[in-house]
């Protein structure tokens, strides 16, 4: 919630060498960033590698330069830390591993990096493959379905069994609602011009949050409990956070590990989720992208069920999820705030200055990406991959805050998918979607597909 010490209530003064969209008086680009936050930020890029605009009284530096982003993510890490719009998020995050900073992030990120080492993630393979079968057990021959609801619903059941040894796919449809309720919320609450009244104020977008809260809260606690009644490690992620003990013997309480759980809740599925769908919108559009992945699984599987020891021989499969998302990246931009001075680019930006790091626009750059807008997957596999820098393609973010899942979440999506197109025929039904950039970027109203089993 915002606060008197927040950015949004007292912000410091523009940095008047960088350039500036114009805008409005008194609200500055505020309608734009509330009508079309992709198309503002595009608007930026066009302007130059770092690019000023206002909403109301608040000045943000749009980022579309990949050096400059590297800047502030790893080089100069140090002097940034999370943008103050994560605090819109914080009633339902709490002190988890997304909004946590500093040292308690430093011990986070320490507790929950085993889970994610790569022999567990070995042992995930078998689950993922498992669940993905049995999503396309309820798919017919004719049958039309939402293929973003699909992902959802499957990616959330992989999460549950993996890292809460949970099955949650009958709390799928509440999960969604409210995920999408504090995405919502959030967004209702960075772009409104009512900014600064705490969050115990009885807004409509409060209460939204209040009631997305609740709903998760029940699904998240009741995992706890059960967590609990075991007592012992079953080999997921909350076995280990419910067991784990510091120094003096102390373990987490329950609304420790809740924020934990919640974070991995949003982060662990509704990514991966939008990584396949944008990746089934693209092979819709992409015939020969798709001829290729079944090419590639009849020769290395010859019709047997794919695991994780075959992954390194499908470059492939993985190139055309990797181009997905350079074009469409679930997380499309990323902000941080600074903590001191900071010089970019050659201009010298205030302690508690805004930058967004527009991930999008890098990667549909002319410069970095010949032909940008086209979907060429062989620009992924390895030897393109080696000749281009590494920070010209971030979809997971980068420096000390790279996506800690993001070896788990390039499986998930490279087993579904390989699992997914061995056994059935995927056709879009829409040849266009207006992408909907809320706390991740999904496809507006989501993808209609025709599906069958082969």
């Amino acid at each position: 919630m915002a606060t008197a010490t927040s950015p949004f209530f007292s912000p410091p003064a523009p940095v008047q060498s960088v350039p500036a969209l114009r805008g409005l008086p008194l609200i500055g680009n505020m309608l734009d960033f509330r009508r079309d936050r992709l198309a503002l930020h595009d608007a930026a890029a066009e302007v130059g590698p770092v690019t000023r605009f206002n909403i109301m009284h608040l000045p943000i530096y749009s980022i579309t330069d990949a050096d400059l982003a590297k800047a502030v993510l790893v080089d100069q890490a140090a002097s940034f830390k999370k943008s103050a719009g994560m605090q819109f998020l914080a009633p339902l995050l709490g002190e988890g591993l997304l909004s946590s900073e500093g040292e308690v992030h430093k011990q986070h990120r320490k507790l929950l990096a085993p889970a994610f080492a790569p022999k567990r993630l070995n042992a995930y393979g078998d689950v993922m493959v498992e669940e993905t079968k049995r999503q396309l057990a309820g798919w017919h021959k004719g049958k039309q379905v939402d293929i973003a609801h699909e992902m959802m619903e499957m990616t959330l059941a992989i999460a549950g069994r993996t890292m809460f040894d949970a099955d949650v796919r009958s709390d799928a449809r509440v999960v969604s609602e409210g995920l999408e309720l504090a995405m919502r919320s959030m967004m209702a609450s960075i772009t409104s011009p009512i900014q600064g009244l705490p969050y115990k104020f009885p807004l409509p977008r409060h209460q939204q949050m209040r009631r997305a809260v609740k709903m998760l809260d029940t699904i998240v606690y009741r995992m706890i409990a059960d967590g609990r009644a075991a007592n012992t490690d079953k080999g997921d992620v909350l076995s280990m956070l419910l067991l784990a003990r510091d120094e003096d013997g102390n373990g987490l309480t329950d609304a420790q590990v809740r924020d934990e759980v919640m974070t991995l809740l949003l982060a662990g599925h509704e990514t991966t989720a939008n990584t396949l769908t944008w990746t089934w919108y693209e092979l819709g559009r992409n015939p020969a992208a798709l001829a290729g992945i079944e090419d590639e699984l009849a020769r290395v599987l010859a019709g047997r069920t794919v695991t994780t020891e075959d992954l390194p021989k499908l470059p492939w499969t993985a190139a055309v999820i990797d181009e997905a998302m350079r074009l469409h990246p679930p997380a499309y931009q990323t902000g941080r705030e600074t903590t001191t001075d900071v010089t970019l680019g050659g201009h010298r930006f205030p302690e508690r200055s805004i930058v967004i790091i527009n991930i999008r626009g890098i990667h549909r750059r002319a410069d970095y990406f010949p032909q940008p807008l086209a979907f060429r997957p062989e620009r992924m596999l390895a030897e393109q991959k080696k000749a281009r820098p590494r920070h010209h393609y971030i979809p997971f973010g980068a420096g000390p805050r790279v996506c800690i899942g993001s070896h788990f979440a390039l499986m998930e999506a490279q087993l579904a998918l390989a699992t997914m197109v061995q056994a059935a025929r995927v056709r879009p039904i829409v040849s266009m979607v207006v992408p909907e950039p809320l706390v991740t970027l999904r496809p507006k109203g989501g993808l209609p597909a025709i599906v069958e089993l082969k």
